[in-house]
Protein backbone atom coordinates (compact mmCIF):
# COMPACT_ATOMS: atom_id res chain seq x y z
CA UNK A 1 0.00 0.00 0.00
CA UNK A 2 1.50 3.67 -1.02
CA UNK A 3 1.08 5.72 1.75
CA UNK A 4 0.31 9.31 0.96
CA UNK A 5 2.71 12.38 1.70
CA UNK A 6 2.55 14.15 4.45
CA UNK A 7 0.79 17.40 4.59
CA UNK A 8 2.14 21.12 4.75
CA UNK A 9 0.74 23.42 7.36
CA UNK A 10 2.07 26.67 7.97
CA UNK A 11 2.16 28.70 10.74
CA UNK A 12 2.74 32.24 11.79
CA UNK A 13 3.99 33.53 14.79
CA UNK A 14 1.68 36.04 16.64
CA UNK A 15 2.83 38.65 19.15
CA UNK A 16 1.60 38.28 22.97
CA UNK A 17 1.99 41.71 23.21
CA UNK A 18 1.26 45.07 20.76
CA UNK A 19 3.71 46.66 18.72
CA UNK A 20 6.14 49.21 20.40
CA UNK A 21 5.45 52.64 19.71
CA UNK A 22 8.56 54.81 18.48
CA UNK A 23 8.04 56.94 21.27
CA UNK A 24 8.47 53.71 23.59
CA UNK A 25 11.69 52.45 22.11
CA UNK A 26 13.65 55.64 23.12
CA UNK A 27 15.20 55.93 26.36
CA UNK A 28 14.27 58.34 29.07
CA UNK A 29 17.57 60.17 28.61
CA UNK A 30 16.23 60.72 24.69
CA UNK A 31 12.90 61.44 25.91
CA UNK A 32 13.34 63.99 28.52
CA UNK A 33 15.49 66.83 25.87
CA UNK A 34 12.37 66.42 24.00
CA UNK A 35 10.05 67.07 27.23
CA UNK A 36 12.30 70.53 27.65
CA UNK A 37 11.83 71.75 24.64
CA UNK A 38 7.99 71.12 24.55
CA UNK A 39 8.13 72.94 27.72
CA UNK A 40 9.95 75.72 26.34
CA UNK A 41 7.35 75.96 23.46
CA UNK A 42 4.37 75.88 25.81
CA UNK A 43 6.20 78.77 27.72
CA UNK A 44 5.85 80.90 24.79
CA UNK A 45 1.61 81.10 25.24
CA UNK A 46 2.74 83.02 28.06
CA UNK A 47 1.25 86.67 28.09
CA UNK A 48 5.07 88.21 28.42
CA UNK A 49 5.23 86.89 24.49
CA UNK A 50 2.03 87.27 23.15
CA UNK A 51 2.38 83.60 21.19
CA UNK A 52 -1.58 82.91 22.16
CA UNK A 53 -1.69 79.81 19.62
CA UNK A 54 0.65 77.64 21.06
CA UNK A 55 -1.54 77.16 24.80
CA UNK A 56 -4.19 75.05 22.11
CA UNK A 57 -1.47 72.99 20.78
CA UNK A 58 1.98 73.19 22.97
CA UNK A 59 0.76 70.80 25.94
CA UNK A 60 -0.60 67.74 23.83
CA UNK A 61 3.07 66.74 23.48
CA UNK A 62 3.47 66.42 27.24
CA UNK A 63 0.16 63.56 27.10
CA UNK A 64 1.83 61.78 24.37
CA UNK A 65 4.86 61.65 26.29
CA UNK A 66 3.45 60.05 29.31
CA UNK A 67 1.55 57.66 27.29
CA UNK A 68 5.08 56.48 26.22
CA UNK A 69 6.60 56.57 29.78
CA UNK A 70 7.76 52.77 31.03
CA UNK A 71 7.57 53.87 34.29
CA UNK A 72 5.92 55.86 37.23
CA UNK A 73 9.33 57.70 37.46
CA UNK A 74 10.11 58.52 33.85
CA UNK A 75 6.53 60.21 33.94
CA UNK A 76 7.42 61.98 36.96
CA UNK A 77 10.50 63.32 35.25
CA UNK A 78 9.22 63.82 32.32
CA UNK A 79 5.82 66.03 33.62
CA UNK A 80 9.24 67.82 35.76
CA UNK A 81 11.24 68.87 32.87
CA UNK A 82 8.35 69.98 31.19
CA UNK A 83 7.00 71.80 33.32
CA UNK A 84 11.05 73.08 33.60
CA UNK A 85 11.16 74.43 30.57
CA UNK A 86 7.68 75.77 30.12
CA UNK A 87 8.43 78.19 33.90
CA UNK A 88 12.09 78.46 32.65
CA UNK A 89 10.53 80.70 29.79
CA UNK A 90 7.60 82.13 31.30
CA UNK A 91 9.61 83.41 34.35
CA UNK A 92 12.42 84.56 32.88
CA UNK A 93 10.61 88.02 34.44
CA UNK A 94 13.27 86.82 36.96
CA UNK A 95 16.07 87.88 35.35
CA UNK A 96 14.95 91.37 34.97
CA UNK A 97 16.09 91.54 38.99
CA UNK A 98 19.59 92.00 37.81
CA UNK A 99 21.51 94.73 38.20
CA UNK A 100 21.08 94.40 41.93
CA UNK A 101 23.34 97.31 42.86
CA UNK A 102 21.04 98.87 44.72
CA UNK A 103 21.63 95.93 47.24
CA UNK A 104 25.15 96.18 47.19
CA UNK A 105 25.89 93.45 45.31
CA UNK A 106 28.96 93.19 42.43
CA UNK A 107 27.50 92.71 39.16
CA UNK A 108 28.81 88.58 38.64
CA UNK A 109 27.33 87.79 41.81
CA UNK A 110 24.19 89.39 41.00
CA UNK A 111 23.73 87.94 37.95
CA UNK A 112 24.36 84.80 39.58
CA UNK A 113 21.71 85.32 42.29
CA UNK A 114 19.05 85.94 40.05
CA UNK A 115 19.99 83.21 37.52
CA UNK A 116 19.61 81.38 40.66
CA UNK A 117 16.50 82.84 41.74
CA UNK A 118 14.95 82.30 38.13
CA UNK A 119 15.56 78.06 38.55
CA UNK A 120 14.63 77.58 41.97
CA UNK A 121 11.05 79.26 41.68
CA UNK A 122 10.72 77.55 38.18
CA UNK A 123 11.47 74.18 39.42
CA UNK A 124 9.29 74.92 42.21
CA UNK A 125 6.28 75.22 39.56
CA UNK A 126 7.28 72.65 37.90
CA UNK A 127 6.46 70.12 40.84
CA UNK A 128 2.79 70.72 39.57
CA UNK A 129 3.33 69.26 36.38
CA UNK A 130 5.57 66.82 38.08
CA UNK A 131 2.23 65.90 40.02
CA UNK A 132 -0.15 65.86 37.15
CA UNK A 133 1.83 63.81 34.99
CA UNK A 134 2.25 60.64 37.57
CA UNK A 135 -1.69 61.24 38.35
CA UNK A 136 -2.34 60.88 34.73
CA UNK A 137 -0.12 58.47 33.91
CA UNK A 138 -1.69 56.03 36.74
CA UNK A 139 -5.42 56.81 36.10
CA UNK A 140 -7.01 53.88 34.04
CA UNK A 141 -8.17 56.30 31.09
CA UNK A 142 -10.25 55.41 27.85
CA UNK A 143 -10.32 57.58 25.06
CA UNK A 144 -13.50 59.69 24.54
CA UNK A 145 -15.91 61.52 26.86
CA UNK A 146 -17.69 58.19 28.53
CA UNK A 147 -17.09 56.76 31.86
CA UNK A 148 -17.49 52.77 32.15
CA UNK A 149 -17.69 50.60 35.11
CA UNK A 150 -14.83 48.41 34.03
CA UNK A 151 -11.27 48.68 33.60
CA UNK A 152 -10.22 51.27 32.49
CA UNK A 153 -12.53 53.43 33.37
CA UNK A 154 -11.93 57.49 33.06
CA UNK A 155 -12.79 59.11 29.94
CA UNK A 156 -9.22 60.55 29.29
CA UNK A 157 -11.12 63.69 27.60
CA UNK A 158 -12.59 64.72 31.24
CA UNK A 159 -9.99 63.43 33.59
CA UNK A 160 -6.78 65.38 31.87
CA UNK A 161 -8.48 68.74 32.07
CA UNK A 162 -9.89 67.85 36.28
CA UNK A 163 -6.62 66.54 37.24
CA UNK A 164 -4.91 69.96 35.46
CA UNK A 165 -7.00 72.38 37.26
CA UNK A 166 -6.72 70.60 40.82
CA UNK A 167 -2.76 71.10 40.59
CA UNK A 168 -2.98 74.85 39.22
CA UNK A 169 -5.71 76.35 40.36
CA UNK A 170 -6.26 74.55 43.65
CA UNK A 171 -3.03 73.81 45.02
CA UNK A 172 -0.94 76.27 42.75
CA UNK A 173 -2.66 79.30 44.59
CA UNK A 174 -3.25 77.77 47.76
CA UNK A 175 -1.17 80.15 50.17
CA UNK A 176 0.87 77.48 51.67
CA UNK A 177 2.29 76.31 48.40
CA UNK A 178 4.34 79.53 48.13
CA UNK A 179 4.31 80.19 44.88
CA UNK A 180 3.80 83.13 42.47
CA UNK A 181 1.85 81.74 39.72
CA UNK A 182 1.54 84.82 37.14
CA UNK A 183 1.81 82.65 34.00
CA UNK A 184 -1.12 80.33 34.32
CA UNK A 185 -1.76 78.92 30.50
CA UNK A 186 -5.27 80.60 31.18
CA UNK A 187 -3.97 84.24 30.98
CA UNK A 188 -2.30 83.67 28.07
CA UNK A 189 -5.95 85.14 26.67
CA UNK A 190 -6.37 87.68 28.09
CA UNK A 191 -6.88 89.67 24.97
CA UNK A 192 -9.49 87.43 23.63
CA UNK A 193 -12.23 88.88 25.06
CA UNK A 194 -15.46 86.56 24.23
CA UNK A 195 -13.48 83.45 25.24
CA UNK A 196 -12.55 84.58 28.86
CA UNK A 197 -16.25 85.91 29.73
CA UNK A 198 -16.24 81.83 30.64
CA UNK A 199 -14.45 83.48 34.02
CA UNK A 200 -17.62 85.06 34.93
CA UNK A 201 -19.02 81.51 35.47
CA UNK A 202 -16.10 79.41 36.70
CA UNK A 203 -13.08 81.92 37.10
CA UNK A 204 -10.13 81.45 34.90
CA UNK A 205 -9.35 77.71 35.91
CA UNK A 206 -12.49 77.16 34.01
CA UNK A 207 -10.70 79.00 30.95
CA UNK A 208 -7.77 76.57 31.69
CA UNK A 209 -9.92 73.43 31.29
CA UNK A 210 -10.97 74.58 28.17
CA UNK A 211 -7.32 75.19 26.80
CA UNK A 212 -6.33 71.60 28.52
CA UNK A 213 -9.44 70.11 26.97
CA UNK A 214 -8.25 70.97 23.36
CA UNK A 215 -4.93 69.71 23.63
CA UNK A 216 -5.80 66.62 25.36
CA UNK A 217 -8.77 66.08 22.34
CA UNK A 218 -5.78 66.66 19.89
CA UNK A 219 -3.15 64.20 21.73
CA UNK A 220 -5.91 61.50 21.70
CA UNK A 221 -6.08 61.78 18.26
CA UNK A 222 -2.19 61.79 17.65
CA UNK A 223 -2.48 58.40 20.00
CA UNK A 224 -5.20 56.63 18.62
CA UNK A 225 -4.34 57.35 14.50
CA UNK A 226 -0.21 57.31 14.96
CA UNK A 227 2.05 54.35 16.43
CA UNK A 228 3.98 57.03 18.71
CA UNK A 229 3.08 55.52 21.87
CA UNK A 230 0.23 52.97 23.28
CA UNK A 231 -3.07 54.21 22.38
CA UNK A 232 -5.35 54.55 25.05
CA UNK A 233 -8.15 52.60 26.36
CA UNK A 234 -11.06 51.07 23.86
CA UNK A 235 -13.98 53.34 23.62
CA UNK A 236 -17.43 52.87 25.08
CA UNK A 237 -19.50 54.04 22.15
CA UNK A 238 -19.06 51.54 19.09
CA UNK A 239 -16.80 53.94 16.72
CA UNK A 240 -13.49 52.69 15.72
CA UNK A 241 -10.76 54.74 17.78
CA UNK A 242 -9.67 57.03 14.25
CA UNK A 243 -13.64 58.51 13.44
CA UNK A 244 -13.80 58.83 17.50
CA UNK A 245 -11.43 60.19 18.21
CA UNK A 246 -11.84 62.64 15.05
CA UNK A 247 -15.80 63.28 16.21
CA UNK A 248 -14.09 64.60 19.46
CA UNK A 249 -12.09 66.74 17.60
CA UNK A 250 -15.15 68.12 16.40
CA UNK A 251 -17.25 68.42 19.78
CA UNK A 252 -14.46 70.56 21.08
CA UNK A 253 -14.21 72.94 18.20
CA UNK A 254 -18.01 73.08 18.20
CA UNK A 255 -17.72 73.76 21.78
CA UNK A 256 -15.19 76.80 21.20
CA UNK A 257 -17.48 77.93 18.63
CA UNK A 258 -20.08 77.73 21.07
CA UNK A 259 -18.18 79.66 24.00
CA UNK A 260 -16.92 82.39 22.12
CA UNK A 261 -20.85 83.22 20.53
CA UNK A 262 -21.85 83.61 23.60
CA UNK A 263 -18.66 84.85 25.04
CA UNK A 264 -19.64 88.06 22.65
CA UNK A 265 -22.92 87.93 23.46
CA UNK A 266 -21.73 88.56 26.95
CA UNK A 267 -19.20 91.19 26.26
CA UNK A 268 -22.52 93.04 25.01
CA UNK A 269 -24.29 92.97 27.75
CA UNK A 270 -21.54 93.75 30.12
CA UNK A 271 -20.96 97.07 28.25
CA UNK A 272 -24.79 97.81 28.57
CA UNK A 273 -24.64 97.28 32.11
CA UNK A 274 -21.84 100.17 32.50
CA UNK A 275 -24.16 102.57 30.83
CA UNK A 276 -25.40 105.07 33.33
CA UNK A 277 -28.41 106.30 31.14
CA UNK A 278 -30.47 102.78 31.58
CA UNK A 279 -33.15 103.31 34.40
CA UNK A 280 -32.89 99.07 35.06
CA UNK A 281 -28.54 99.74 36.34
CA UNK A 282 -30.12 102.62 38.51
CA UNK A 283 -29.64 100.41 41.65
CA UNK A 284 -26.68 98.34 40.55
CA UNK A 285 -23.55 101.22 39.82
CA UNK A 286 -22.85 104.33 40.92
CA UNK A 287 -22.11 107.13 37.79
CA UNK A 288 -18.80 107.53 36.49
CA UNK A 289 -16.28 108.26 39.19
CA UNK A 290 -12.90 110.46 37.42
CA UNK A 291 -9.90 108.62 37.94
CA UNK A 292 -6.11 109.86 38.26
CA UNK A 293 -3.33 106.98 38.50
CA UNK A 294 0.04 108.42 39.19
CA UNK A 295 2.97 106.56 37.90
CA UNK A 296 6.05 108.12 39.56
CA UNK A 297 8.65 105.95 37.66
CA UNK A 298 10.54 106.44 40.43
CA UNK A 299 13.25 103.61 39.89
CA UNK A 300 14.80 100.89 42.49
CA UNK A 301 17.93 102.87 42.28
CA UNK A 302 17.03 106.41 42.86
CA UNK A 303 15.03 104.76 46.05
CA UNK A 304 17.57 102.71 47.43
CA UNK A 305 20.77 104.58 46.57
CA UNK A 306 19.64 107.84 47.42
CA UNK A 307 20.48 109.19 43.36
CA UNK A 308 17.10 111.33 43.70
CA UNK A 309 16.53 113.15 47.09
CA UNK A 310 13.49 112.74 49.16
CA UNK A 311 12.65 116.12 48.52
CA UNK A 312 13.20 115.98 44.91
CA UNK A 313 10.52 112.65 44.77
CA UNK A 314 7.71 114.54 46.62
CA UNK A 315 8.16 117.15 44.62
CA UNK A 316 7.90 114.85 41.21
CA UNK A 317 4.90 113.19 43.11
CA UNK A 318 3.08 117.08 43.91
CA UNK A 319 3.76 118.32 40.13
CA UNK A 320 2.13 115.33 38.74
CA UNK A 321 -1.17 115.61 41.38
CA UNK A 322 -1.58 118.96 40.74
CA UNK A 323 -4.49 120.51 38.86
CA UNK A 324 -5.92 117.12 37.05
CA UNK A 325 -9.45 118.04 37.98
CA UNK A 326 -10.19 113.97 38.97
CA UNK A 327 -12.20 113.21 42.43
CA UNK A 328 -9.73 109.96 43.01
CA UNK A 329 -5.87 109.67 43.03
CA UNK A 330 -4.50 106.57 43.53
CA UNK A 331 -0.68 106.06 43.81
CA UNK A 332 1.71 103.25 43.58
CA UNK A 333 2.87 100.32 46.15
CA UNK A 334 4.95 101.84 48.98
CA UNK A 335 5.17 105.96 48.39
CA UNK A 336 4.02 106.92 51.20
CA UNK A 337 7.49 105.90 53.44
CA UNK A 338 9.15 106.86 56.54
CA UNK A 339 10.90 109.36 54.95
CA UNK A 340 8.21 110.50 52.97
CA UNK A 341 5.96 110.93 55.94
CA UNK A 342 8.17 113.86 57.63
CA UNK A 343 6.90 117.25 57.63
CA UNK A 344 6.96 119.21 54.34
CA UNK A 345 7.31 116.03 52.34
CA UNK A 346 4.92 114.16 50.31
CA UNK A 347 2.59 112.81 53.13
CA UNK A 348 1.78 116.55 54.18
CA UNK A 349 1.37 117.86 50.64
CA UNK A 350 -1.29 114.97 49.97
CA UNK A 351 -3.42 115.99 53.19
CA UNK A 352 -3.34 120.01 51.93
CA UNK A 353 -4.54 118.34 48.57
CA UNK A 354 -7.27 116.37 49.49
CA UNK A 355 -8.51 119.29 52.14
CA UNK A 356 -7.97 122.05 49.44
CA UNK A 357 -9.30 120.27 46.69
CA UNK A 358 -11.83 117.92 48.12
CA UNK A 359 -10.24 114.80 46.87
CA UNK A 360 -9.62 111.14 47.79
CA UNK A 361 -6.24 109.17 47.85
CA UNK A 362 -5.28 105.29 47.85
CA UNK A 363 -1.53 105.68 47.88
CA UNK A 364 0.42 102.45 48.69
CA UNK A 365 2.62 102.97 52.52
CA UNK A 366 4.73 101.33 54.63
CA UNK A 367 3.22 101.52 58.14
CA UNK A 368 5.41 100.71 61.84
CA UNK A 369 3.97 98.79 64.30
CA UNK A 370 5.07 98.06 67.35
CA UNK A 371 6.33 94.55 66.42
CA UNK A 372 6.84 95.31 63.01
CA UNK A 373 6.24 97.00 60.02
CA UNK A 374 3.14 96.54 57.29
CA UNK A 375 2.86 96.94 53.75
CA UNK A 376 -0.32 98.43 53.25
CA UNK A 377 -2.66 100.73 51.13
CA UNK A 378 -3.84 104.02 53.22
CA UNK A 379 -7.22 105.97 52.27
CA UNK A 380 -6.56 109.54 52.67
CA UNK A 381 -9.90 111.58 52.78
CA UNK A 382 -12.06 115.21 53.68
CA UNK A 383 -14.74 112.75 55.27
CA UNK A 384 -14.53 110.99 58.69
CA UNK A 385 -13.74 107.16 57.79
CA UNK A 386 -12.75 104.28 59.87
CA UNK A 387 -12.20 102.12 56.98
CA UNK A 388 -8.54 103.55 55.99
CA UNK A 389 -5.97 101.29 55.89
CA UNK A 390 -5.50 97.63 53.97
CA UNK A 391 -2.60 95.35 55.19
CA UNK A 392 -0.87 93.11 52.33
CA UNK A 393 -1.95 89.59 53.02
CA UNK A 394 0.19 87.39 50.50
CA UNK A 395 3.56 88.50 51.20
CA UNK A 396 6.67 87.79 48.47
CA UNK A 397 8.45 84.78 49.54
CA UNK A 398 11.98 85.10 50.29
CA UNK A 399 11.45 88.89 49.23
CA UNK A 400 8.97 89.87 52.41
CA UNK A 401 9.35 87.28 54.81
CA UNK A 402 11.24 84.23 55.02
CA UNK A 403 8.90 81.08 54.21
CA UNK A 404 8.72 78.13 56.83
CA UNK A 405 10.85 80.68 59.36
CA UNK A 406 14.18 79.94 57.24
CA UNK A 407 16.92 81.81 59.15
CA UNK A 408 14.60 82.88 61.71
CA UNK A 409 13.86 86.32 59.50
CA UNK A 410 13.71 87.78 56.27
CA UNK A 411 16.07 86.68 53.96
CA UNK A 412 15.96 89.72 51.57
CA UNK A 413 14.79 92.97 52.61
CA UNK A 414 12.05 94.97 49.68
CA UNK A 415 12.11 97.94 52.30
CA UNK A 416 15.46 99.35 53.92
CA UNK A 417 15.12 99.18 57.75
CA UNK A 418 15.49 96.45 60.89
CA UNK A 419 11.91 95.39 61.21
CA UNK A 420 9.99 92.70 59.54
CA UNK A 421 6.99 92.61 58.19
CA UNK A 422 3.82 91.23 59.02
CA UNK A 423 0.88 89.40 57.54
CA UNK A 424 -2.36 90.69 57.13
CA UNK A 425 -4.93 88.18 58.39
CA UNK A 426 -7.96 89.68 57.04
CA UNK A 427 -9.49 91.51 54.43
CA UNK A 428 -10.05 94.93 54.99
CA UNK A 429 -11.97 97.35 52.50
CA UNK A 430 -11.48 101.16 52.18
CA UNK A 431 -14.53 103.04 52.53
CA UNK A 432 -14.44 106.25 50.06
CA UNK A 433 -17.50 108.47 49.59
CA UNK A 434 -18.67 106.11 46.56
CA UNK A 435 -18.34 103.28 47.64
CA UNK A 436 -15.91 100.53 48.75
CA UNK A 437 -12.74 100.08 47.33
CA UNK A 438 -11.23 96.26 47.48
CA UNK A 439 -7.11 96.78 47.42
CA UNK A 440 -4.38 94.59 46.61
CA UNK A 441 -1.00 94.93 46.37
CA UNK A 442 1.51 94.08 43.81
CA UNK A 443 1.48 90.09 43.45
CA UNK A 444 -1.66 89.33 45.25
CA UNK A 445 -4.01 90.18 42.03
CA UNK A 446 -2.67 87.19 40.55
CA UNK A 447 -4.81 85.31 43.56
CA UNK A 448 -8.04 84.76 42.30
CA UNK A 449 -10.05 83.84 45.86
CA UNK A 450 -8.59 86.66 47.56
CA UNK A 451 -10.19 89.24 44.91
CA UNK A 452 -13.11 87.72 44.99
CA UNK A 453 -13.41 86.97 49.18
CA UNK A 454 -13.31 91.30 48.75
CA UNK A 455 -16.09 91.48 46.25
CA UNK A 456 -18.14 89.06 48.13
CA UNK A 457 -17.69 91.54 51.61
CA UNK A 458 -18.41 94.39 49.44
CA UNK A 459 -16.04 96.07 46.87
CA UNK A 460 -17.10 97.59 44.47
CA UNK A 461 -14.61 99.02 42.97
CA UNK A 462 -11.21 96.88 42.66
CA UNK A 463 -7.49 98.38 42.71
CA UNK A 464 -3.81 97.11 42.39
CA UNK A 465 -1.02 99.13 43.57
CA UNK A 466 2.36 97.56 42.84
CA UNK A 467 6.25 98.62 42.53
CA UNK A 468 7.78 96.80 39.60
CA UNK A 469 10.86 98.89 39.62
CA UNK A 470 13.16 96.24 40.89
CA UNK A 471 12.22 94.24 38.00
CA UNK A 472 13.34 96.95 35.81
CA UNK A 473 12.07 96.36 32.23
CA UNK A 474 11.21 93.03 32.28
CA UNK A 475 7.99 91.57 31.35
CA UNK A 476 6.51 91.14 34.79
CA UNK A 477 4.17 93.78 34.32
CA UNK A 478 2.37 92.32 31.44
CA UNK A 479 1.68 89.04 33.02
CA UNK A 480 0.67 91.30 35.88
CA UNK A 481 -1.80 93.46 33.54
CA UNK A 482 -2.94 90.10 31.90
CA UNK A 483 -3.71 88.42 36.07
CA UNK A 484 -5.76 91.70 36.56
CA UNK A 485 -7.97 91.29 32.76
CA UNK A 486 -8.83 87.88 34.85
CA UNK A 487 -9.49 89.41 38.17
CA UNK A 488 -12.29 92.43 36.35
CA UNK A 489 -13.92 89.01 34.64
CA UNK A 490 -14.43 86.81 37.20
CA UNK A 491 -15.72 89.48 39.31
CA UNK A 492 -17.83 91.98 37.09
CA UNK A 493 -15.88 95.05 38.65
CA UNK A 494 -13.48 97.61 37.46
CA UNK A 495 -10.26 96.93 38.21
CA UNK A 496 -7.39 100.07 38.50
CA UNK A 497 -3.63 99.28 38.38
CA UNK A 498 -1.43 101.75 39.56
CA UNK A 499 2.25 100.38 39.10
CA UNK A 500 5.38 102.63 39.71
CA UNK A 501 7.10 101.77 36.58
CA UNK A 502 3.89 100.90 34.96
CA UNK A 503 2.06 99.13 33.23
CA UNK A 504 -0.50 101.86 35.00
CA UNK A 505 -4.34 100.51 33.73
CA UNK A 506 -8.02 100.82 34.17
CA UNK A 507 -9.76 97.54 32.82
CA UNK A 508 -13.39 97.53 32.63
CA UNK A 509 -15.70 94.08 33.57
CA UNK A 510 -15.49 92.54 30.29
CA UNK A 511 -11.79 92.70 30.87
CA UNK A 512 -11.21 95.18 28.07
CA UNK A 513 -8.21 97.55 28.81
CA UNK A 514 -9.97 101.06 28.91
CA UNK A 515 -6.46 102.58 28.76
CA UNK A 516 -3.28 101.60 29.66
CA UNK A 517 0.58 103.78 30.57
CA UNK A 518 3.54 103.08 28.54
CA UNK A 519 6.14 101.55 30.79
CA UNK A 520 9.60 103.09 32.09
CA UNK A 521 7.46 106.77 31.66
CA UNK A 522 6.17 109.51 34.42
CA UNK A 523 2.93 110.64 33.50
CA UNK A 524 -0.64 110.47 34.87
CA UNK A 525 -3.79 108.18 33.38
CA UNK A 526 -7.03 109.70 33.30
CA UNK A 527 -10.29 107.86 33.18
CA UNK A 528 -13.43 106.92 34.65
CA UNK A 529 -14.34 103.90 36.46
CA UNK A 530 -17.81 103.42 38.21
CA UNK A 531 -18.77 101.28 41.38
CA UNK A 532 -20.63 97.96 40.33
CA UNK A 533 -22.37 96.15 42.99
CA UNK A 534 -23.75 93.18 41.08
CA UNK A 535 -22.20 89.98 42.35
CA UNK A 536 -20.97 87.38 39.01
CA UNK A 537 -21.74 83.84 39.40
CA UNK A 538 -17.86 83.03 40.41
CA UNK A 539 -17.55 85.95 43.26
CA UNK A 540 -20.43 84.13 44.69
CA UNK A 541 -18.92 80.77 44.36
CA UNK A 542 -16.64 80.75 47.72
CA UNK A 543 -15.04 77.82 47.45
CA UNK A 544 -13.56 78.73 43.96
Amino acid sequence: MQSSPPSQISVDAIALSAERGWLENLSMAEKLPMALAFGCLLGLSSAAFDMTFLAWIALAPLLVLLRAASSRTEAAWTGLIFGLGYHLVGLSCCLGLYPLRWLGMPDLFAMQTCALIWLVESLHQAILFSAFALLIYCLPVRSGFVAFYKRPYIPYLLCVPIVWMFFQWTIGTAEWFKALPVNQLAYSQHANLPLIQLARYGGSGLVDMLIVLCNAALAQLVLDCTNLAPALGQRVDQFSKVIGSTLDCVLVALLLTVVNIGGRAETADVAYASRTDSVDNFYDQTPTVPVGIIQGNVSIEEERMKTSSNAEIAKRYSQLATNIGVNLLIYPEGVLNSQQSEHGLLLDGMQNLVRREKKEIIVGSIESLNDGRINGARLLSFLPTKEVLYAKQRLVPFGEFAPLGIFGQDVAKIYSGPERFLQGNQTHLLQTMWGKVGVSICNEIIYPHLISTEVRRGASLLVNIANLGWFHSSSLNRQMLAAAVFRAVENGRYVVIASNTGISAVIDPSGMVKSQSIPGKRGVILDTVQFLYKPTPFSRMWWL
